[in-house]
């Protein structure tokens, strides 16, 4: 009965911009601190939309997900989904945003990982 309370809820969080907007600052204020400390809010949410905007062209579309992209972003690099082998498996639409990120998470893409940190320039942060 938790897992459907919580799917109802991330349904809605997702459906409701200004909440997912919400949920994924408080996820960064919990995870990487130092983001929320150092961008001034307005900054932060601007860069969070567009993170949402660009994780939706990829069909991301769980809570989990969106929220790892975001923070991949700041973990990796602003365009880390740039990197041809990540941008290939991102845009595999017939599988869960959540399966892509395991396949992603696989020893396979140790180098498309470590390729994605040069995608690092101020330009990546926007779209």
């Amino acid at each position: 009965m938790l897992k459907v309370a919580q799917a109802q809820l991330h349904s809605m969080v997702l459906n409701q911009r200004e909440l997912l907007v919400r949920d994924i600052e408080e996820h960064l204020a919990e995870y990487r601190p130092d983001i929320v400390l150092i961008h001034p809010r307005p900054y932060l949410l601007q860069l969070i939309n567009d993170s949402i905007d660009l994780a939706s062209r990829f069909r991301i579309d769980d809570v989990f997900s969106m929220r790892l992209f975001v923070r991949l972003r700041w973990d990796i690099a602003p365009g880390f989904y740039r990197q041809p082998q990540i941008a290939r498996v991102l845009s595999w639409g017939e599988r869960t945003a959540e399966d892509r990120f395991k396949e992603l998470a696989t020893e396979r893409y140790a180098q498309a990982w470590e390729d994605a940190q040069k995608f690092n320039a101020p330009h990546e942060w926007s779209t």
